[in-house]
């Protein structure tokens, strides 16, 4: 698997770092950390420039020493990448000539949504980047997810070829699966077939059928209830409505609560 993980060397990217190793401890995976910088050549002298990068190249090698320290996969390979581009030009870079399947971000917390990285921008990468995307909040450690909860928007799915990528174990790591239809529609019975059918050859599936209104699952009270209650929140990519609302750095809803799981977005 080829894996991105951003950082700015902070606590909380730290974590995802951490995050990311333990996620992926029996993948062999191509890892690489990407560091993203806002120089200006024609502000600042030859020597306080030379310093910063210094600076700057400290941070990615130790960064990436601790990668390959915490790893315990000897199938781990490690990459390091600077860019001097704009946070979303560097990842699709990134993501297009790495061939990246998947990528790690750091989640901030309610007090960081402000953060250069971590706050608005994080849902800037989840928006316009078409990749796996992985969300880890601050001080989360990785546990194998036992519950994993779906919402889902049937009216915008309308391909089998959708649902396909649950299956994979790379990315939904966990068999009990709670789907909750957020939007009632006319093909909520086939949609809910075509779902079942994915699981047809593995008794060993759990799924579970839900129905909620819009407005009842973009409830902070219910949000926080999912939080006692499953260990991930996976989005198809297609669902973009669901991860507006959820997401949004200005009015979605976990910009108004904390949230301590990690939210998975599949394209």
């Amino acid at each position: 698997m080829n894996v991105l993980i951003l950082t700015d060397f902070s606590d909380v990217s730290e974590n995802a770092s951490r995050y990311a190793l333990d996620f992926l401890r029996e993948t062999p995976s191509t890892i690489s950390l990407l560091n993203i910088q806002d120089i200006n050549f024609n502000e600042e002298s030859s020597e306080k420039l030379g310093k910063k990068m210094l600076s700057i190249s400290e941070k990615m090698h130790a960064a990436i020493d601790n990668l390959k320290n915490y790893s315990t996969n000897p199938k781990h390979k490690f990459h390091l990448n600077l860019s001097l581009d704009n946070l979303i030009t560097a990842v699709r870079r990134c993501v297009e000539e790495k061939n990246i399947d998947l990528i790690f971000i750091g989640a901030a917390s309610q007090q960081e949504h402000k953060h250069p990285l971590l706050g608005n921008h994080a849902y800037e990468i989840i928006q316009k980047i078409k990749c796996n995307i992985l969300a880890v909040p601050d001080k989360v450690a990785f546990v194998l997810p036992r519950r994993i909860i779906l919402p889902i928007d049937y009216s915008v799915l309308s391909e089998r070829k959708s649902f396909h990528i649950l299956r994979d174990r790379n990315y939904v790591k966990s068999k009990n699966l709670t789907i909750v239809n957020v939007n009632e529609n006319e093909n909520y019975s086939l949609k809910k077939k075509m779902i079942q059918e994915l699981w047809e050859s593995d008794s060993k599936e759990n799924i579970d059928f839900r129905f909620l209104n819009k407005n009842a699952f973009f409830n902070s009270d219910f949000l926080m209830e999912i939080q006692d209650k499953y260990d991930q929140i996976v989005i198809l990519g297609k669902n973009l409505s669901i991860s507006d609302k959820l997401l949004n750095s200005r009015y979605g809803l976990f910009s108004k609560i904390s949230n301590k799981i990690p939210i998975l977005i599949l394209h």
